[in-house]
Order: structure tokens, then sequence, then C-alpha cells
């Protein structure tokens, strides 16, 4: 066992190297999780809207359950997995191994008050930080003895969660709490932080707000923002893990995050009070709300980036000494063989790092992002891993795998029409599409050849009712039939020219069985699979001249024209 009592810190904060200052802060990915019988988390989520009543408000003490470490509440076998899938679905081929520090923020704010107590504005008691070394990166995990509270009636813990839920509009329904990861560099060492956001704002208090403006990233964001998150929004399983992956949501930028803090009015609230918290996070704005008996006035949003910059200034000392604590901890973990306990003995003053037994913190197939543990792992981790690739893959022009499930299911459970209806204009969605049908072994052709399709997408010409009203069920028929087209040709299904020449042309040259976007997207299929004699594309080329069924490069909006129902 190693220890580190206070007075070696003056010795580590020498030593240390690198600046004790954060920089090259950058957001990485963002997570709610949805309140359900499996866990569940909605990437990349949202926090939620500041929304300030205009008047003053009255608001309840705060009662029943309120989380201390959510994350090891609701997936207690790996609290740190929901950061590694949410960083991973939102970048894939993220280079973890260059990362020395993966840590919640809580763990540093921990050792930051062993630097300096009077940081904090509460006694020391005694905490756990178990630690674990992947190749070269340590990966803090929080040991709490209790992950939740009940705050039962008569007890008084304060207005904050209530005042949280009145003041702030959640956008992302049945969240219980966001969580955001960033990267940043710090004493000469490369961070990964996760911490909890209270909410942001939609309009900065600063000259330069219409800079910042928050990013839809989902190019199937049209259709993910009609979805609720309920039994009937496809979960994304991973093999070998408990843990399910929904996308839902928006990035939100940093600088529109914000810290909420309840005072009563006789207790001022200082920046130093919760400037060591806001700095480990980034989070540039602050919500003071002070209260009269719960009744509350109309709070401020105050941006507090230069008060945190200062604070940093102030505190040089204490955070070369923290920079100095954390490498004398991974270089001790390393020499342990890799797992360790961190622990604060209070009555002794002192760090005590203890080596522990090899428990993996995470499943197994996240180790596979460490090269140096890939030649250890097993094939069920493999298997694991690919699958974790597979389910956050991104395809040429960055729809993501997890993303197309949603429209998957919809075909399946309305029909493969409606897949043009919920996807983009790009021809490398629907490759990505295809091969994810594939993989899941979903029988999109059903035993049906070439000849088979096209007899399907002929009964809607064929059977009529009249010459101007066509049999309903046969044109839904046709519409499915135009897809199962379009896979085929994705799939190689299909080998003879003539064959897919003649369906292609029947497709384009009927706009009043299929939509435009149908005709489009065949058209782009075939023409990615085939090479047209100079006669069959002099006609299709008239066709795509006449409808405007030329490729638009890039273009991921959905939902840009009106469908009829069938």
């Amino acid at each position: 066992m190693a220890t580190i009592a206070r007075s070696d810190l003056q010795a580590l904060g020498s030593s240390a190297a690198g600046a004790s200052s954060i920089t090259d802060v950058t957001h990485l990915s963002s997570y709610n999780w949805i309140e359900g019988a499996k866990p569940t988390i909605a990437v990349p989520g949202s926090p939620p809207l500041w929304t300030p009543p205009k008047t003053p408000q009255k608001v309840a003490q705060d009662s029943g359950l309120v989380y201390i470490a959510q994350n090891a509440a609701r997936h207690p076998e790996s609290p740190l997995e929901p950061l590694f899938r949410s960083l991973f679905h939102k970048q894939p081929y993220f280079d973890i191994s260059s990362i020395d520090v993966i840590t919640d923020r809580n763990n540093i704010r921990k050792l930051l008050y062993f630097v300096n107590p009077k940081l904090n504005k509460f006694a020391p008691e005694p905490f756990t930080i178990k630690a674990e070394v992947v190749g070269e990166t340590i990966i803090f995990s929080r040991d709490e003895t209790a992950t939740y509270e009940i705050i039962k009636p008569g007890q008084f813990r304060g207005f904050g969660h209530n005042f949280e839920k009145l003041y702030t509009s959640s956008e992302i329904p049945g969240s219980t709490g966001h969580h955001r990861i960033i990267s940043y560099s710090f004493g000469g060492l490369k961070f990964v932080v996760r911490h909890e956001t209270d909410g942001y704002v939609k309009t900065l208090p600063s000259s330069d707000a219409n800079s910042r403006k928050t990013q839809d990233e989902s190019s199937l964001s049209g259709m993910m923002s009609s979805l609720s998150v309920s039994p009937t929004i496809v979960r994304c399983a991973i093999i070998g893990s408990k843990l399910y992956v929904c996308h839902v949501g928006k990035k939100v930028p940093i600088e529109s995050t914000l810290e909420i803090k309840t005072r009563a009015m006789t207790r001022r609230l200082e920046i130093s009070d919760v400037a060591a918290q806001l700095w480990i996070s980034q989070t540039p704005m602050l919500v003071r709300a002070y209260h009269d008996k719960g009744t509350f006035q109309e709070p401020q949003v105050e941006d507090i980036t230069a008060e945190i910059k200062a604070w940093e200034s102030d505190h040089e000392e204490d955070l070369k000494m923290l920079g100095g604590l954390i490498r004398k901890i991974v270089l001790t973990a390393q020499e342990c063989g890799g797992s360790v306990a961190i622990r604060y003995d209070k009555s002794r003053d002192e760090l005590q790092i203890e080596k522990t037994a090899a428990t993996p913190m995470l499943p197994e197939d996240l180790y596979c992002r460490w090269y140096s543990k890939m030649k250890n792992i097993t094939l069920q981790a493999r298997s694991g891993y690919e699958s974790t690739l597979h389910a956050t893959e991104v395809g040429l022009e960055g729809v993501e795998y997890v993303r197309l499930s949603n429209v998957i299911q919809i075909g399946l459970d309305k029909g493969f029409r409606y897949v043009f209806r919920n996807m983009s204009e790009n021809l490398v969605d629907y490759q990505v599409l295809c091969k994810s049908m594939k993989r899941r072994g979903i029988d999109v052709l059903q035993g049906r050849q070439i000849h088979d399709v096209m007899s399907d997408i002929r009964k809607a010409e064929d059977d009529c009712d009249s010459k101007e009203h066509r049999t309903p069920s046969f044109k839904s028929l046709a519409r499915d039939s135009a897809f199962r087209l379009l896979y085929c040709f994705l799939d190689g299904t299909v080998s003879d020219r003539d064959e897919a020449y003649e369906a292609t042309l029947f497709v384009v040259s009927h706009p009043s069985i299929f939509k435009r976007r149908t005709r489009k997207m065949v058209l782009a299929a075939y023409n990615s699979k085939f090479v047209a004699s100079d006669k069959d594309q002099r006609v299709l080329n008239q066709w795509q001249a006449k409808w405007d069924l030329s490729p638009v490069s890039g273009d991921l909006g959905v939902m840009t024209e009106e469908y009829e129902s069938d």
C-alpha cells in the first residue's frame, strides 16, 4: 500500500509537468437516462431547456427519490459503460488509447478537496475511488455507499430538484438526467470527463449569442424528433451488455450549458462555493436562485467564464498539486498491476492507494478499444466489439447504424415503402441500411427473384378498378416492391443488366404509382451497380431530367415531400 500525505503534495506539485490550466476543451458526446424497466440511454439526448416563469413562484420542498450517483444506481454492473457507449455511438473511431485519464467530475472534486480542504465548504469525509489501468489509460470509478436517497415526509433537503422541474423544460420524454462527456488537457495529461448538467439556455446572455446556435446533428432528426421514448421506440442492444441505446436528441454546445444552485435569501452563494465544480466541467453558465421560505424571485443566468478563469489563476499552486497527485496515482496504479482503490483516511488525513483484485469495470468488448488488450480478448468479446462497431458504424456520409434501426422497424411494421418516406436522398444511407438489414437476418425478398419483384411492381398497373383508380392494395405492394428492387441492386442479387434496366425504367416512368424519392433512389441504386447501354442511358436520362431525379451529393434531409396515405 502506498500513502500520500498532505505534506507530500508540495513536492508533487513542483515536479508536475504541464500547465495548471485546462486547455483544448472539446465536447465529445452526451446522453440522457430514460425511465424504464431496462437500462436505456438516449444519445445525444439534451439537457432541460431553461424556461423560467415570469413571476415569483412558490416551490415545494424536495421529496421522494433523489439520485446521488445515477449511473451506478441504474447500471450497477458497469456505471462507466454509458460513457463509452455514448462516446463510441457519436464518434465510432475515437482513439481512446490516446487518453490518459477517464473519470467522473466527482472524482476530481474529491482529489482537489484533498489538495485544499478550504475549497470545500463541508468538512472532509472519507471517500473511495476505484481505478483500473488499461494500456496507458487509467479509469477512475466512483465508489459510493449509497447511489440514491429517499427523502421522506418531514425531512428537509432544500428545494433544488423541484426548482429545476419548475424552471426548466425537459426535451427528452422520460428523461431522468443529462450527462455530458468532454475532453481537455490538464497538467500534461489528456482527460475525458463525464458530468451531469442541469440545463441549457437557448439564447445566451452575451454579444455573440447568434454565433452559438444549438445544432441538430442527426440526418434523421425530423423523424426522431417526432418520436417519444416509449415501449415502441427501438432500443438497440449490444452483445454482452444489458445497456440499451436509442438515438434521440440534439447536440447542445458547451457554451449554452448551465449549473443551477438554490439558496435561502439569507445565505449568499459566492462564486468560490461552486468554482471548483464548474472549473472541472468547464460549465460557463450559472443560475443563483434565492428563495424566501420556498418562494423564488425571477433568477438570472450569469456567464461566469471570466470568474472561473480568474479562479483558475488564483489557485495555480493548488492545481499544480492536483496534477502532480493524479500523476502519482497513475504511476502507483501501474506499479500495482493495474487495479487499485484510492481511499481517503480521515483519521490520518492521507490518501491510501492499495492493490485490489482485478475486477473489470467495463464489458469485455470495450477493452478491445485499447489495442494492448486485443490479443487477450475472447471470441465472445470480439463479437461484442464488432457489434459495437456495427451499432455505431458510420456510413461514407455519416449515417449511423443505430439511427437506421428505427427506419428498419417502421419498414417491418408498416411496409418497406415507408423506408423511402423516412430516409434521406443519399444513396450511402441506403447502402448502410441494406447491410444492416442483411446483418440482422431480415428476409427482405422472402424468396422472391427479380422477376417476382417485377411482377409485384407491375400489378399496380395491371390490376385496376377503373382506368383512373388503381387498387390501393396493389399500389402498396408495388411501392414495397420498389424497395425490394433497390435492395436487390445494392445487395448484388441482380446480375442481368437488361432485367435491371427494365425494372428501373418501369419505376422511374410511373410517377402516378411511385413518389419522387422512390424513383430517384431506385435510379441511383441502378446507376451504382450497372453501366447501361448508350441507348438505355439516353432513355433514363430523359426521365431523370423530366422529373428532376438527379442525385444530390450529401443531401441528408428527410420528409421533404408530402406522401398520400395508402
